[in-house]
């Protein structure tokens, strides 16, 4: 009789462990880990701006000194990716003194917040009034870090000077440090030098 019981329970737990195998397998089999759901969500975090701003105007102060105002006609901002994109945006740089350094419009822009780097695209105007020069692209990027203003290889650059100086190119790379600039590709223009008066 002993081994009748030992076998009755061992077939009672059997029994409990195949049903107890057989729904994790059911389980298993009916439920999959589907991560495309949050991969979704990331990738519409990168594609939906956090916000979107029309007549946008930022003002930047820094030492309790104005040193930047932006302006745009539309802001989309995403906080993911640390990138704000502009349509039509117009801006002006101030010195430290107070004096406008450069004032510039374009159609539009790209300003990463990590690093201030911008890439301008479409019609761009960069007017750098203490130095009494125009900059015209399609394209140009700023790097904040090296303070290096360029163009792509095949973007055609013009520089005018207050004087009449005019000289145009491609490949246009400026050193803000160096206060130089120079064309990778061809350049053509005309120069004016200033008369020595005795």
């Amino acid at each position: 009789m002993y081994k009748i019981i030992k076998v009755v329970k061992f077939l009672k737990l059997s029994w409990t462990f195949f049903l107890f195998v057989s729904s994790v397998v059911l389980l298993c089999t009916g439920c999959k880990l589907d991560y495309k759901d949050a991969d979704l969500a990331e990738e519409m975090n990168e594609q939906v701006p956090n916000s979107v701003l029309d007549d946008f105007s930022q003002v930047v102060v820094r030492e309790g000194k104005v040193s930047y105002v932006f302006s745009a006609d539309h802001a989309k901002l995403f906080d993911s990716t640390k990138l704000t994109y502009f349509d039509n945006i117009g801006f002006t740089e101030y010195k430290a003194d107070g004096s406008t350094g450069t004032e510039g419009a374009a159609e539009k822009a790209i300003h990463d917040s990590k690093t201030d780097n911008i890439i301008f695209d479409g019609k761009i105007i960069l007017n750098a009034t203490a130095q009494d020069f125009v900059v015209k692209s399609d394209y140009l990027e700023w790097n904040n870090d090296a303070k290096i203003l360029k163009s792509m290889d095949d973007t055609e650059v013009s520089i005018e000077q207050g004087d009449g100086s005019m000289v145009k190119g491609r490949g246009f790379v400026a050193d803000a440090q160096g206060k130089s600039f120079t064309f990778l590709e061809e350049a053509s223009g005309r120069y004016f030098e200033d008369e020595e008066t005795e």
